[in-house]
């Protein structure tokens, strides 16, 4: 798989991923969304200690998701079988920054592990070192 068709694979992952309703989107745009997976991918988050199994268990989590979710997809890098992505998922319009890296195999992603990160407040002592970003940079593609 080309480059090109990696990065238009993902691009269309999270275009269908967004949720308008709480208890899941509609099944069409889930089962669409999960189209990039392979049948026995695995989905894992490791802060919290999770993995999910197979597309058809990835297709179920998501169609009984009980927030309503929105993607902002800001960055996808990577070649051959290895992409990382950086996006923002709101749940409930509440901003969580999320980076995700996906491992293809035969035109099929296996393995995906998603990681999650809270916003918080830089410690005064080291101002003399870092310059504040603004909001809008937070997630903006460098």
């Amino acid at each position: 798989m080309d480059d090109t068709t990696a990065r238009r694979m993902i691009e269309d992952h999270f275009a269908a991923s967004s949720v308008s309703v709480a208890g899941g989107g509609p099944l069409d745009d889930i089962v669409r969304a999960s189209e990039i997976y392979a049948e026995d991918a695995v989905l894992e988050w490791p802060q919290g200690g999770e993995r999910i199994r197979g597309r058809a268990n990835i297709i179920g989590f998501r169609s009984a998701y009980p927030a309503r979710q929105e993607f902002e997809v800001h960055r996808i890098t990577g070649c051959h079988d290895l992409w990382v992505n950086e996006y923002t998922i709101r749940y409930d319009d509440h901003p969580v920054s999320v980076v995700g890296i996906m491992e293809f195999r035969d035109g099929k992603v296996i393995r995906e592990r998603i990681y999650f990160g809270e916003p918080w407040e830089p410690p005064v002592w080291r101002a003399q070192w870092v310059e504040l970003m603004e909001p809008e940079e937070r997630s903006a593609t460098a």
